[in-house]
């Protein structure tokens, strides 16, 4: 048997570029497609309708060219607090009435908002470097008390929307929570 006997043909070959290729097209097509526009929800008026003398017709308002979609304002406010790591990691009340004071203080000038997302960022250094582990534990204790501190500020706690990192910045002292706040677009 010859090396050439075991290759398989052109025709064989040709025919698989060819479900490639379509394959190729098919993507193409479906990734190209224009979702349909959402129907108007106004009521619209029917020809056989008659008319009701005692409604007065009045235009339906137009939508808004300068309407902003909904969503996350891309501009975030960064708030500080400087505490006790561990004190507040183990729940003394001494220090989450001490977040209570400092969070309040700090958000008074963002009064009549609600913050929407929030990740909070904590620095706890061990030795002159930064301890991971404390700094995450730390970070996640002010997440689980912000809610407790300005209810009508925060959302009620959860993983998915209040959530806390380490902070690894080498100028950063220790026992700094910085709490990024994101706001909906108004």
């Amino acid at each position: 048997m010859s090396r050439d006997s075991r290759r398989p043909g052109g025709t064989y070959l040709a025919g698989w570029l060819f479900a490639d290729l379509l394959l190729v097209i098919v993507l193409v097509v479906l990734g190209s497609e224009v979702p349909a526009a959402a129907p108007d929800p106004r009521p619209t008026a029917t020809a056989t309708a008659a008319p009701n003398p005692s409604h007065s017709a009045s235009p339906s308002p137009a939508p808004s060219d300068t309407a902003r979609p909904g969503g996350l304002d891309p501009v975030t406010v960064s708030v500080g607090v400087r505490l006790d790591p561990d004190a507040l990691i183990a729940g003394r009340p001494s220090e989450t009435d001490e977040l209570t004071r400092q969070v309040n203080e700090e958000i008074k000038r963002y009064e009549g908002r609600t913050a929407a997302f929030v990740m909070v960022f904590g620095t706890v250094r061990s030795g002159g470097s930064v301890d991971t582990g404390r700094s995450d534990a730390f970070a996640t204790a002010v997440a689980r008390q912000l809610p407790q501190a300005a209810p009508r500020f925060f959302p009620p706690y959860s993983e998915k929307i209040i959530r806390g990192y380490h902070d690894s910045g080498q100028a950063i002292p220790s026992g700094t929570a910085r709490i990024e706040l994101f706001f909906l677009l108004s």
